[in-house]
């Protein structure tokens, strides 16, 4: 009996701490990259990363861990590049998503610079639940946005309901627009077809804890 007490509780044991870990998360994986006219990341450790960009320039970034998502046209300027990276080194801050053209300037710091949603899963730090779901979608994904990204949102709200909403940013008139469309709303579906279709292209997700 003391044998087959020793095993059930190690078995209790391995199960507790299964389901203290974040699950997976692995939505469609992100498509090849374009090569033509893109900008690549280069990095050296514990340095913010740098865009090498196509006409042989370098622009220095505020980010960590930096990575090219991929980019929005630009009539008279540098391109938008789609970046994903952390504002900030060994901080509390999540991995983001930052859309920045070279040719506005230099990025600003972690409190001031414009920053997006990474896309999967948000887990609470209080109760370990997840507390909302983002997918990411870069590309001609939906009619009346042929380049932009669109981020589609499942939360919890404060009512302890789930929500959806969408967020896109575009550019217009060499600007960055960004914001939640009243009218001609994107739809998850409409992201969808345009992936079987090789317009759009949806970036991977992953775990994160929300920030403190």
């Amino acid at each position: 009996m003391r044998e087959l007490s020793q095993v059930l509780f190690l078995c209790f044991a391995a199960c507790l701490s299964a389901c203290n870990r974040s699950p997976s998360y692995s939505p469609a994986a992100i498509l090849p990259l374009p090569t033509v006219d893109a900008a690549s990341a280069s990095k050296a450790e514990n340095q913010m990363g740098v865009l090498d960009l196509p006409d042989g320039s370098k622009f220095r970034t505020t980010l960590y861990d930096l990575k090219v998502i991929g980019q929005l046209r630009t009539v008279h300027k540098l391109p938008y590049y789609v970046l994903s990276g952390v504002g900030c080194e060994e901080c509390d801050a999540n991995a983001s998503i930052y859309i920045h053209s070279p040719s506005d300037g230099p990025m600003q710091d972690e409190g001031t610079q414009q920053r997006f949603d990474y896309p999967g899963r948000e887990f609470s730090r209080e109760d370990h639940r997840v507390d909302s779901k983002t997918r990411m979608f870069i590309g001609n994904c939906a009619p009346g946005y042929p380049d932009a990204v669109i981020w589609f949102y499942h939360s919890l709200g404060e009512d302890k309901l789930w929500h959806d909403s969408v967020l896109v940013a575009h550019v217009k008139d060499d600007h960055l627009v960004d914001g939640t469309p009243n009218v001609n709303v994107p739809t998850f579906g409409e992201a969808e077809e345009a992936v079987r279709k090789s317009r759009c292209r949806e970036m991977s997700g992953m775990d994160q804890w929300e920030e403190p």
